[in-house]
């Protein structure tokens, strides 16, 4: 996937911009930051009013999380939100799109089976 972005220097003298992409996951079955910065790139020295296209891309392994018990990198179903900005405080653009089914990105054979039984961590709400 690619997300792009007009970056326009508006200001009276030139400079360069940093742009971010973080993404929001649907979190109903997998445990996941409220959002994680998954892209970024900077502008050229822009020089007032003058504008450049950033270009991110996304894969399928940038939405996947772990999981144990599948032995695989799984990217959730559902609705995943998109911000953009120069950093996680400043956001200028969102989007949304959605995985209509859990994705299994990779499968990894097991090496190291575990001795005893472990529980993942999970948040408390």
């Amino acid at each position: 996937m690619e997300v792009s972005v007009d970056v326009k220097n508006t200001g009276k003298v030139s400079g360069k911009e940093v742009v971010e992409l973080y993404i929001s996951a649907p979190g109903k079955n997998i445990d996941k930051p409220n959002s994680e910065l998954k892209a970024y790139a900077k502008t050229k020295d822009l020089e007032p009013e003058e504008s450049q296209t950033i270009t991110l891309t996304l894969n399928p392994k940038d939405l996947a999380s772990f999981e144990t018990t599948k032995s695989a990198w799984v990217a959730e179903a559902g609705n995943y939100r998109v911000f953009i900005g120069a950093s996680s405080l400043d956001v200028k653009q969102t989007g949304e799109f959605s995985v209509p089914k859990e994705l299994m990105v990779e499968k990894v054979q097991q090496i190291l089976p575990l001795d005893e039984k472990f529980e993942d961590l999970k948040a408390k709400n």
